[in-house]
This record gives C-alpha cells, structure tokens and sequence, in this order.
C-alpha cells in the first residue's frame, strides 16, 4: 500500500502512479516507464524529456518518526504475543497438548532432514509457485 502526500489517497498494491492525482511515488517516469530520480530533467535510459511530477518529499524527521512508530508497534505485538504464551503454559490443560504438540513437530523436521535433497527442493519450488498463484 502506498499514501500519496500530495492528495493523501492510499492506493492497494505497488502502483507507479497515484490514482487520484497521476503524481509518481518517489521517482519520475518518462513515458516508457523507466524510473528516473526525483530530481531528473531527462530519462536517463531513453533521452525524453517529458517525465512524470513526482509527489512531494517527506522530510527526514517524518521517515525516522514512522519508524519508530513501526518498531513501537512490533515491540509491543511481540510482548502481547508472549505474555498469550506465557499465560497458556500456565493452564494445565494446555501443557499436555504443547508437550505433545512440540514432539510431533520435532519429529515432522526429523523426518524432513530424512528426505533426499532432490525431493526437499522439489517441495520448495512446489510451495513457492502455490504462493505465486495465489498472489495473483
């Protein structure tokens, strides 16, 4: 996803150009659509001068501000996430199931490291094409 700072219109995906406004994220493209710096008068791969306006700059404090907004929001996901943990091992009923849970993963990675090479491969390429498809 990205905002545009010109319109503020967030737009899905990885799009070249704002939806609302037209402006390009962080580079200017000539008509063929080679990316160029902000800052650009002519593409440097094909010569034309006609490129696309850019939207504005954010400036520096803004870029460190959302990241630590960032690091703010997984530190803390992480420690909810590990005091859910921590409350489930307390409860009794639950440890049984995690005992048996854990053995029955380490035993799935055992077996795992049994297989031929070839095979592990196979299966990779086999998961990551799924993953491809279902992107699209």
């Amino acid at each position: 996803m990205k905002i545009c700072y010109q319109c503020g219109k967030a737009s899905a995906g990885d799009p070249l150009f704002c939806t609302k406004c037209g402006r390009t994220y962080d580079v200017r493209l000539c008509p063929r659509l080679h990316p160029n710096s902000r800052f650009a008068k002519v593409c440097s791969q094909c010569g034309s001068r006609e490129l696309s306006q850019a939207q504005p700059s954010v400036s520096f404090w803004w870029k460190v501000l959302e990241c630590l907004v960032k690091v703010a929001f997984g530190v803390l996901l992480v420690y909810l996430t590990l005091a859910g943990f921590v409350a489930l091992i307390q409860m009794r009923e639950v440890q049984g199931g995690l005992i048996v849970f854990g053995i029955l993963i380490g035993i799935l990675w055992w077996l795992w490291s049994l297989l031929p090479e070839w095979i592990r491969k196979l299966v990779s390429r086999s998961l990551k094409r799924k993953e491809r498809d279902d992107e699209r």
